[in-house]
């Protein structure tokens, strides 16, 4: 069985984050330099301690000579400065630890890298991954460290908000450290809107509505990059949260329930219907998502569907929009199943432990000690909302992030971006069937059945 789990890592289908998910890691458009970032954060570097890994940092009590190879996402922008500051912070604090950072751009790390090196348990000994269904096959094969007896031992959990663990755990273990939370909003140009003299909507009919008086005058309406099929999954999900809702939706996408259904047509429709309406830019299918996003960030398109790291954009000097974006729920439904406090979204970036690793508490220290500091810059430069229980001076907080913290705050439900939830192959038809929804080559009824038969095909594959 644990070869068939092994190989079976090797045929997962390319996926794509959206955060993250989905993506959602802080590369987005419109953030500041490395360089500019890394000296404003070493500033603040050298002031912190130990504490910063919570009550793990205690001493190993040897001065052996210790190597750990730390994979990540962040080659560049204000994450990268963030590891760097933290990985030089702790290797002061440590002065027999040695920390290799190796970073690698998102879409060939999660697509490739660690596919690959996760197949022979030979990725770094503490990397990012994605729990919910992207790490489930590397947990399976055995490659990923359990991490109870070592929360136990440290105290961590009571250092972590509430639900942070539900997508890194596993057959009730748990086997990664939840870096952020995200949830999805509409962001919305407020001096396009009075331009136009168009309201900010509610209601789908609303927002359907507002695309076509944007289009008549010429304005592209919405964002979307098609190209990347996560991108237009962040649509397609929030809308299936209107309209099947965030109960049934966490079940259908652990295959507890179908993804067949009348709701989940409508969601398909409902996209079908904005991209009827214009909603998308011309030649939508041959944008990248970042690509598609520079003309919001310039201010020229009004509405952007997309995950809390949208904010860092909107605020950053770099950008044109900055105190004109109003942050509101996706629009609610007529007789859909999802009110507007239930939100895409969730934690699902992960640090995670090689099981081979030969140093499994110093990478636990260091593992711990890096997702608790990179949670709280990344809240700080509007990239995300924290998973741990932090103290930050809310003045040195994003604007926009806060007002998605103020619509999140009587949150009844959340569901995470397809492509994390979804496992293996499914995740690559989802992305086929949403880029067919916007070419005109899969019908709605077509998509929902495609959905179902690729998660059957895939949890049959598994059993």
């Amino acid at each position: 069985m644990k070869l068939k789990k092994l190989f079976s890592i090797m045929l997962v289908g390319a996926m794509v984050l959206t955060m993250t998910g989905c993506g959602s890691s802080g590369n987005d458009a419109g953030t500041e330099s490395k360089t500019e970032e890394s000296a404003a954060v070493e500033d603040t570097a050298e002031t912190e301690s130990a504490e910063d890994a919570g009550a793990v940092q205690e001493s190993t009590g040897t001065d052996e000579e210790i190597n750990l190879t730390f994979w990540h996402i962040w080659p560049d922008a204000d994450m990268g400065a963030i590891v760097d500051s933290y990985v030089e912070l702790f290797e002061k604090e440590h002065p027999n630890v040695h920390i290799e950072s190796v970073a690698t751009q998102e879409v060939e790390y999660q697509n490739n890298k660690l596919k690959v090196a996760a197949a022979t348990g030979s990725q770094g000994d503490v990397f990012m991954s994605w729990g919910g269904g992207y790490a489930k096959a590397y947990v399976d094969a055995g490659v990923v460290l359990p991490l109870d007896d070592l929360m136990d031992k440290y105290g961590t959990k009571d250092e972590l908000l509430d639900g942070t663990l539900t997508y890194a755990t596993y057959d009730g273990k748990t086997y990664g450290l939840p870096l952020k939370q995200w949830a999805g909003a509409l962001f919305c140009n407020e001096e396009l809107f009075a331009e136009y003299e168009v309201e900010i909507p509610e209601t789908f009919d609303e927002l359907l509505e507002a695309v076509k008086t944007f289009r008549a005058a010429g304005v592209t309406p919405m964002v979307l990059g098609a190209k990347d099929g996560w991108h237009i999954g962040m649509i397609q999900n929030a809308l299936a949260v209107r309209t099947a809702g965030a109960d049934y939706m966490n079940l259908a996408l652990q295959g507890e329930e179908t993804l067949d259904t009348e709701e989940i047509v409508k969601s398909a429709e409902l996209l079908c219907q904005l991209n009827d309406a214009g909603a998308f830019p011309d030649g939508t299918l041959g944008l990248g998502s970042e690509e598609s996003q520079e003309e919001f960030y310039m201010g020229l398109v009004p509405m952007y569907y997309g995950g809390s790291w949208v904010s860092s954009g909107c605020d950053s000097d770099e950008n044109e929009i900055q105190g004109i974006i109003k942050a509101v729920p996706m629009p609610t439904v007529e007789g859909g199943k999802g009110g507007i406090n239930s939100f895409s979204g969730g934690a699902i970036d992960m640090m995670m432990i090689n099981a081979n690793t030969e140093n499994p508490e110093m990478a636990y220290e260091f593992a711990v000690g890096v997702t608790k500091y990179m949670s709280e810059e990344a809240y700080k430069i509007g990239d995300s909302l924290p998973a741990w229980k932090i103290e930050v001076d809310e003045s040195e907080i994003s604007p926009t992030l806060r007002q998605v913290e103020e619509l999140i705050k009587n949150a009844d439900g959340y569901v995470l971006a397809w492509d994390t939830f979804l496992e293996g192959a499914a995740i690559e038809a989802h992305y086929e069937l949403l880029q067919g929804l916007i070419a005109g080559t899969t019908s709605p009824e077509e998509f929902a059945a495609g959905m179902q038969a690729a998660q059957e095909e895939v949890k049959g594959n598994a059993e």
